[in-house]
């Protein structure tokens, strides 16, 4: 491998890139590693739903922080086209089948569009098409958040 290789190499593992895929109505779907050095089992995976009706008011969030050790749970159900849930620190993310694809939802104490406050839920619908994608999105971002536990 030469110097320049390397370099973009290290350089792809220490800068997260999103994946994203956007609905036909204009609702966002985003993956990212959170890139900030954690212990064993406490890197992130930011999973973010941005539905089109909110974008000009909070067109960033909120996102569901889910830990690397509950990131091949979501992964499996994606693989085997089932229900799964998870719960940490009150936030929420399940995924199950529905129609033809897999709905993807989360509640996660955050501000509504108005600033306050609130519980926020977001959801989408990720068709078939998708499904294995979204799968290997995670299985990336998780590559790269376990890449930055110490």
């Amino acid at each position: 491998m030469d110097f320049h290789t390397a370099l973009n190499s290290l350089i792809a593992d220490l800068t997260p890139q999103p994946w994203d895929w956007t609905d036909g109505a204009g609702t966002r779907l985003r993956i990212i590693p959170e890139g900030l050095r954690q212990d064993p089992g406490d890197g992130v995976v930011e999973i973010q739903i941005v539905e089109a009706a909110h974008v000009q008011a909070v067109p960033d969030g909120p996102e569901y922080p889910m830990r690397s050790v509950d990131v091949p749970g979501l992964i499996a159900a994606l693989n085997d086209r089932r229900e799964w849930t998870t719960t940490d620190w009150g936030d929420t993310l399940t995924i199950r089948p529905e129609d033809d694809g897999m709905r993807l939802a989360y509640t996660v104490y955050g501000r509504d569009t108005t600033g306050q406050p609130a519980d926020v839920d977001r959801t989408i619908l990720v068709p078939e098409a998708q499904r294995m994608p979204l799968a290997s999105a995670l299985l990336r971002a998780l590559d790269v958040a376990r890449d930055w536990e110490s």
